[in-house]
């Protein structure tokens, strides 16, 4: 089970060497931290969700256009299964973000200013 990010292991973390070899809980950190980035798991949610919602009414707007038409099952078919991807894959960007734990993400979110001075120095050539 990993560790449960506090700002000192988050610290821990960032203190590593650039070129090392990344743990599963830094790359977890970077997920949570894009996410948070991104507006947070509320925000992302909602944003999963919209975009199912665009797409699926989209293709579906397109199988009811092909629908009436012959010769079009194969069409109406393939639209079909791309809803069931898009649903797929929104259900399991939803898992995701439902797995984040909310005291990690506001733990993270407290440690912005480090990690993002963290990515500073990484990426400014001057400070190496």
């Amino acid at each position: 089970m990993p560790r449960s990010l506090t700002p000192e292991f988050i610290s821990h973390l960032l203190a590593r060497p650039h070129g090392a070899e990344r743990s599963a809980e830094y790359e977890r950190l970077m997920e949570i931290y894009c996410v948070v980035k991104a507006g947070g798991t509320a925000a992302q949610l909602a944003a999963a969700q919209q975009l199912q919602a665009t797409e699926q009414t989209a293709l579906e707007a397109e199988i009811a256009q092909l629908l009436p038409q012959a010769n079009c099952a194969n069409q109406v078919a393939a639209l079909r299964q791309e809803i069931q991807e898009v649903q797929r894959s929104v259900a399991h960007r939803v898992a995701y973000l439902q797995s984040i734990d909310p005291q990690e993400e506001r733990t993270v979110q407290n440690c912005l200013p480090l990690i993002d001075a963290h990515f500073a120095q990484v990426n400014d050539p001057h400070s190496q």
